[in-house]
């Protein structure tokens, strides 16, 4: 059982580990590039002990280092600085909120005036559900002196954002009153509010009661039917829980989300839900014969909600999972 539970959490890291490649793969590229550009006929004729070493990879301590005093090492110290802003832009492009947020807030505690890394990284906790962090940088932001130079209506705008969220926030609170906004009042999100992929998931890693873990994903599953990575957290929760019904469900869903190519991952889903017991439908997915509609009747007959984006004819999961 505990090979079978292990198996679950290794496709997940495997979903991850594709993007993580494609992004390493971008940035060894731009270091190439880099460290192929001509080197200045100034910079060929000076002394070695005012060359600063250039090394094959730079990082994120060097990107936030003391500029050096030489030309060359100045004109380094730009390239990391971009070098980081690079980085977060890739991890945001592909969903890591939580590796960009670390990235940015480098950036902006060593540059507190420049407006988009800010931006950035406020939208990046935003998508983590991280409200907390939300307030505490705009509250730091509001006490260094010449910090985010931005206008009264930006203030107001990101204080209402994160009051819309948590509207019981004391620092957001605070920071209202510090604008002159009217207190908004608060709100109670209902079921139906969107939940995405990257939200629910960080949610569900700091929150491990299952109830709780199995509503959030099926929000967002409802939102996004097409990311995987949502099924495969179910599937181990509801695995965990020897939930063998809800499992079931989550296979059908799965089964129309990936189609007929993804074989191998619904066989092996399938192989560690007959590990729960005895069930009917077990045979009845084995033999599944690729026809959509098979599986829509055999939610319809479960009473299983099937997402409008898995209703229509059935398509290739998508690439972005």
């Amino acid at each position: 059982m505990q090979g079978v539970m292990l198996l679950l959490e290794i496709i997940v890291v495997l979903l991850l580990l594709v993007e993580v490649f494609i992004r390493l793969r971008a940035r060894r590229r731009r270091l190439q590039d880099k460290n192929s550009a001509p080197v200045s006929s100034a910079a060929r004729l000076a002394p070695a002990t005012d060359v600063p070493q250039m090394r094959p990879e730079v990082s994120s301590v060097d990107a936030v280092a003391p500029p050096v005093t030489t030309s060359g090492g100045a004109e380094q110290q730009a390239l990391s600085v971009d070098d980081l802003l690079n980085e977060a832009t890739i991890y945001l492009e592909y969903g890591h909120y939580a590796q960009a947020a670390t990235v940015l807030r480098w950036y902006v505690d060593i540059n507190p005036h420049v407006t988009k890394p800010i931006n950035m990284l406020l939208d990046a906790y935003l998508a983590m559900a991280d409200i907390d962090s939300y307030a505490e940088l705009l509250e730091s932001l509001g006490e260094k002196p010449g910090a985010a130079p931005m206008d009264e209506s930006w203030w107001r705008e990101r204080v209402n954002t994160g009051l819309s969220q948590d509207p019981g926030n004391l620092e957001l609170l605070v920071l209202a009153e510090k604008v002159g906004m009217a207190i908004p009042l608060p709100q109670v999100r209902t079921p139906d509010a969107v939940m995405t992929a990257e939200m629910a998931l960080a949610l569900v890693s700091r929150n491990h009661d299952p109830a709780y873990g199995m509503a959030i994903l099926w929000r967002a599953i409802a939102h996004e039917p097409r990311r995987l990575p949502l099924y495969a957290e179910l599937l181990r929760i509801t695995y965990q829980q020897r939930r063998s019904e809800d499992y079931i469900n989550t296979l059908i869903l799965l089964f129309l989300a990936v189609g007929s190519g993804g074989k191998t991952l619904r066989e092996r889903m399938l192989r560690a839900g007959e590990d729960l017991g005895p069930h009917p439908l077990w045979d009845t997915l084995a033999h599944w014969n690729g026809d959509p509609e098979v599986l829509r009747r055999l939610a319809r007959s479960r009473h299983l909600e099937i997402p409008a984006g898995l209703s229509g004819a059935a398509h290739k999961a998508d690439d972005r999972a």
